[in-house]
């Protein structure tokens, strides 16, 4: 059994991501044939159209520069506020720094929730059409309880409405209401949500199974979550993206898809054969 994970990045991160597994794939790394797609917010949206339009991958870029677009136009309109974003891309657990949630819970303050059916709305022309694939999980977070829940088919919510709830990065995208409970981006949490798969009750490839977790960035959370994977009884490998941008509000400038798109090329190129060999040894 194998699974992949894919982390947050943004619409810039989350094209390096699409292009990545192109490349990859064609030098005999099968991303589809994963047991398991999860995905944090930019990861969300790419696990959704490799379970679901696999040949959709290479137009993503162009539909993230479409997601960017938004996210200036929010800017200009003074609806963004992307210090939040940068505490999330960079946080860390220092001793009286504000927790990612505390700052989830002030964006909420700040713009009101979008229903699930507005989110629904929103993210129509960016997610593949069609029913949730079984082996597809996005990570999102419960402002309330603070705790990440894995968005599945089981959870009956369109695809759309679970993209939105893990890409609502704090500050830069509403948080989303779903059945009376308020959801924002599985980032707050963790980068990539890794150690999920180990909390899932059923877990369906504990102990003799491949975990291939794909960062858009390096984060704290990397080692800790693959850790915690291999002390199950995973064997996990990490692959971060090679450097593509400056800064963390980079990740939403559309003027770096060019630059993320040839990265992730040219990385899936390098190490498509070795992680092929890994993924489909027995």
């Amino acid at each position: 059994m194998k699974a992949l994970v894919l982390g947050g990045g943004g619409p810039v991160g989350a094209s390096w991501e699409a292009v990545l597994l192109v490349a990859l794939g064609a030098g005999g790394f099968a991303a589809a044939d994963a047991d398991v797609v999860l995905g944090t917010s930019a990861g969300a949206i790419v696990g959704s159209w490799l379970t679901m339009r696999p040949e959709g991958l290479t137009q993503l870029p162009d539909r993230m520069r479409e997601r960017a677009a938004w996210h200036a136009a929010r800017a200009a309109n003074g609806r963004s506020d992307r210090e939040k974003l940068t505490s999330l891309m960079t946080k860390k657990s220092d001793a009286g720094a504000p927790s990612m949630l505390t700052i989830a819970r002030a964006a909420v303050e700040a713009e009101s929730p979008l229903s699930a059916g507005e989110a629904e709305e929103l993210w129509k022309p960016g997610a593949p059409k069609g029913s949730w694939p079984r082996n597809l999980a996005m990570a999102a977070v419960n402002v309330r309880t603070g705790q990440a829940h894995a968005w599945s088919a089981e959870d009956h919510i369109p695809v759309a409405v679970g993209i939105a709830c893990s890409t609502a990065a704090p500050g830069v995208a509403p948080a989303v209401e779903v059945t009376g409970t308020v959801w924002v981006d599985g980032g707050v949490r963790s980068a990539t949500n890794a150690d999920l798969l180990a909390e899932a009750e059923d877990d369906p490839i504990r102990g003799r199974g491949k975990v291939l977790i794909v960062a858009c960035r390096p984060s704290d959370d990397l080692a800790r979550e693959k850790s915690v994977l291999t002390e199950r009884g995973y064997d996990a490998r990490v692959l971060v993206s090679d450097p593509y941008y400056e800064k963390p509000t980079d990740l939403l400038d559309p003027h770096f898809i060019d630059a993320a798109t040839e990265a992730g090329a040219q990385q899936g190129r390098n190490v498509a054969e070795d992680l092929g060999n890994w993924w489909n040894k027995h």
